[in-house]
């Protein structure tokens, strides 16, 4: 025996060796054989099974007694702490094999022979043998799982457990979600198992997660997580539900659970906010998110479904200690797995608010939406056709209508998911009620209505009459992708231009006035730094160039960007250099560019005699839109019916098909 060894220690323990005895004498007589012939050979053997029981006994008293001679003689020989070997954590479950058991079962029952404990041997073997069971059930579901989350585990804590765990694995074997979450996180169960059982054993856990197959079950119960945090601004019936007769967790709390450990617990976000905002692109999104900043709606994004996780961890600190009008996410070509994660986690029952656009305006407007050729900002002064070939549509320099033909690789604006309303509205289980926006109503001079409106159904600050201009201004025009733009003039020097509408520095969080158009999808699609890594300030206040350079800027915002100690130097360059002919020569490019762009957008009648020559693609779409638009066509024909493109695509399809 190797005294360094945890295994070959337990393996000498008394119990392990009279274990081995008693499987082996099983085996002889038998074990789950003929009944009758296995009476007899017990009988048979019975008396040498009692003297070799009688011989390990005797042998490994002998052994022990040589041993503490020989340690008192030698105390440097004697043997070191289990805990302290090499193997301890891997070697300990030689504690809970069947021989181990079955020997302490024994050893147990002999303490206390002259009590007739004999008489109840039977009861603690089978007992021995259903822990061995339980035990090696969990391991091997454990290994099975994760064989690393297997090794980390404390075989005691689990033996301690085992009944329990056993009796939960057998009693969710057919839900594969819970038990997933249950392996992932078994350290924190073995940390809370009352807690744990008792929510997964309840009716509520039955009812809410179990009957309709949620596929992200918490290991805790939400209820009691928001017991004492359930907000009561928004004033909506899930928050008001039970809230005095729910007890909070005496050791558990959002507050407690760090926001990583809560998204492997699957733990809902903490209800504190008011609604769920969820945007299809193409649709009139940008415009709508601009006029709620406008109002001073408090938002979070949960729309980078790439990076759920992020998402989820940003979402939840916040909604910790702050109250939130709206959790949004933008339904565009997302990964939808994620997607229905991300909404599996926002429980609150709260309405739901989905933006609506005729779907043949939305595929015009996805043809002429155009991407970035590239990611570069900043040109040099006299780079003018470089900093406006930035555009690019499919490839090409123009829109085109084969564009439409992506839906036959499920790309781009033939993505599924920019169609998936109807799937959108079952994903988000708990919504107390669904309301549908139609772009049209966030159009010109009926915004500001729209918003009053929304604002009083939502809870958020209302528009204010002063910003109504505002929210009667066109959002998210010609010049995305063109503009902010930033051109140096030397290594101390540079010029940004921007387009002159509202500012939204509310939207990007920076110290810089941009426009919702030039800005807004720039700066986020991009990293922003890129184009503002510089220690530059805006010199707007101490210097007009415009009206320095008596430039002609077709009302855009042109600004200095300078340290302040430059002064004179922008005064030379504006008054010496070629930069009043660089910039007019820019601005012009750029208005020839926009005509140029507006003259080659398509229109809806064209998007609907494509599809009416291609069957293929118009039956592709046609079987989205039957499919999407159910919900919505219950609830609000009235939008459908004011589709005017859509009804033409509609009876275009019922007369050729």
């Amino acid at each position: 025996m190797n005294p360094h060894s945890t295994k070959d220690r337990i393996q000498n323990h008394l119990a392990y060796k009279l274990g081995l005895c008693m499987i082996a004498f099983n085996k002889i007589v038998g074990g789950g054989q003929d009944k009758q012939n296995s009476l007899i050979l017990k009988i048979f053997y019975f008396p040498s099974f009692l003297f070799n029981l009688f011989k390990i006994i005797q042998l490994h008293k002998a052994k022990k007694r040589k041993y503490n001679e020989m340690i008192e003689i030698f105390p440097s020989l004697k043997y070191p702490p289990l805990q302290s070997c090499k193997d301890y954590p891997e070697s300990l479950s030689y504690k809970y094999h069947l021989a181990y058991l079955l020997g302490e079962s024994l050893l147990q029952t002999n303490k206390t022979w002259y009590r007739g404990s004999y008489f109840t041997l039977h009861k603690k073997i089978q007992k021995a043998k259903e822990k061995y069971q339980e035990i090696s059930y969990i391991t091997k579901e454990l290994k099975a799982f994760n064989q690393k989350l297997y090794e980390q585990i404390d075989i005691i804590e689990l033996a301690n457990s085992s009944q329990e765990i056993y009796s939960l694995l057998q009693t969710y074997k057919d839900y594969p979600p819970l038990l997933q979450t249950l392996f992932l996180n078994f350290s924190f169960f073995m940390q809370y198992p009352n807690e744990i059982l008792q929510w997964l054993n309840s009716k509520e856990f039955k009812e809410q997660y179990i009957k309709t197959n949620h596929p992200y079950p918490p290991l805790l119960n939400p209820d009691r997580l928001n017991a004492k945090r359930e907000s009561k601004e928004c004033n909506v019936e899930s928050q008001r539900e039970n809230r005095d007769s729910i007890q909070p967790y005496p050791n558990l709390s959002y507050e407690s659970i760090p926001a990583e450990l809560a998204w492997d617990l699957n733990l809902p976000l903490p209800r504190n906010y008011c609604g769920i905002l969820v945007f299809f692109g193409l649709s009139g999104h940008l415009a709508l998110l601009a006029f709620l900043y406008q109002c001073g709606a408090s938002i979070i994004s949960l729309s980078n479904t790439r990076y759920a996780k992020k998402d989820y961890y940003a979402a939840y600190q916040t909604l910790l200690t702050n109250h939130i009008n709206f959790l949004t996410h933008i339904n565009y070509m997302q990964d939808k797995e994620n997607r229905k994660h991300i909404f599996a986690l926002a429980d609150a029952k709260v309405p739901v608010l989905i933006n609506l656009r005729d779907p043949i305006g939305r595929l015009k407007h996805g043809i002429n939406h155009g991407w970035y050729k590239s990611n570069q900002w900043i040109y040099e002064i006299n780079q003018h056709k470089e900093a406006l070939d930035r555009v690019t549509y499919g490839g090409q320099d123009k829109p085109h209508l084969d564009l439409l033909e992506s839906v036959l690789k499920n790309k781009n604006i033939g993505n599924i998911s920019i169609w998936e309303y109807h799937q959108t509205i079952q994903e988000i289980r708990n919504a107390s009620s669904i309301h549908y926006l139609d772009m049209q109503e966030i159009v010109g001079k009926r915004t500001f209505d729209t918003m009053t409106q929304l604002s009083q159904e939502f809870r958020f600050p209302l528009p204010k009459e002063e910003d109504r201009k505002f929210y009667e201004s066109k959002i998210n025009n010609q010049y995305r992708y063109l503009l902010p733009i930033i051109f140096r003039v030397n290594e101390e020097i540079k010029i940004l231009v921007e387009q002159s509408t509202y500012n939204i520095e509310f939207i990007l969080g920076l110290n810089l006035s941009s426009s919702i158009v030039g800005g807004f999808l720039a700066i986020n699609d991009y990293n922003k730094n890129e184009l503002l890594n510089h220690t530059f300030s805006i010199l707007q206040d101490n210097m007009d160039i415009i009206s320095q350079l008596n430039l002609d800027s077709l009302g855009l915002q042109i600004k200095i960007l300078a340290d302040k100690k430059q002064s004179q130097e922008i005064a030379y360059q504006a008054n010496h250099s070629n930069l009043k002919n660089d910039l007019q020569q820019y601005l012009f490019a750029l208005k020839e560019k926009i005509q140029s762009i507006e003259t080659n957008k398509v229109t809806e009648s064209q998007v609907l005699e494509y599809l009416k020559e291609h069957k293929d693609l118009r039956k592709i779409y046609q079987t989205y839109f039957e499919k999407e638009f159910v919900h919505i066509k219950q609830v609000r024909p009235d939008i459908v019916e004011s589709w005017k493109y859509y009804q033409e695509f509609e009876r275009m399809c019922a007369e050729l098909d």
